[in-house]
């Protein structure tokens, strides 16, 4: 009987620490993003500064990347200068979703630059010093964005917080650089 009662009070003394330990927010945050992100919808509002064209709405919903919300980011970012187009890779676009979230603004991200053609990229890398030869630009990897009611470190900080790949702080330019890449990589 001992051996049962001490079973017992093993149990109690494990479930009521485990739900103890469940409650706390830190455990939450543990197990929860990947649940609520998987049946989410993630918006995103973005404005091309240089086409005027906007794009503000859901990107994913009922467990699935949106195809049309994807075609239309994709036209959205096209290379403005011959109008050539690449999809864009999503998980950028979570990225920029996630940093939205992370500075609680629904304001749209001013783009500078989406997608960027082999042809323009080539034409930039050499009348510029600040465009790399093999530039994710060119992949569909990368964006370079601002907010307009946000100092441009704010967004660069926030940005490097999330540690999803790269992150090129550009305050002359007035952008900031944000990449796909398996490592965080940060720059000036």
């Amino acid at each position: 009987m001992s051996e049962l009662v001490l079973s017992r009070r093993k149990f109690l003394v494990l479930g009521s620490s485990f739900m103890a330990v469940a409650a706390t927010p830190s455990f939450a945050t543990l197990i929860l993003p990947k649940q609520s992100l998987r049946f989410s919808t993630r918006k995103l509002a973005l404005y091309n500064i240089h086409t005027g064209e906007t794009f503000e709405g859901p990107y994913w919903r009922e467990n699935a990347y949106d195809k049309k919300a994807l075609e239309r980011l994709t036209h959205v970012l096209r290379d403005r200068r011959n109008n050539k187009k690449l999809p864009m890779d999503p998980r950028l676009f979570d990225a920029l979703h996630r940093l939205q979230a992370k500075l609680g603004t629904k304001d749209p991200f001013q783009v500078i630059c989406g997608y960027r053609s082999p042809e323009t990229n080539a034409k930039l890398h050499r009348t510029s010093s600040g465009v790399a030869k093999n530039s994710l630009h060119v992949k569909g990897k990368a964006i370079d964005v601002s907010l307009e009611h946000l100092p441009l470190k704010e967004l660069s900080n926030a940005a490097r917080s999330l540690k999803v790949g790269g992150v090129g702080y550009y305050p002359k330019s007035n952008f900031v650089h944000i990449d796909i890449r398996p490592k965080p990589a940060f720059w000036t």
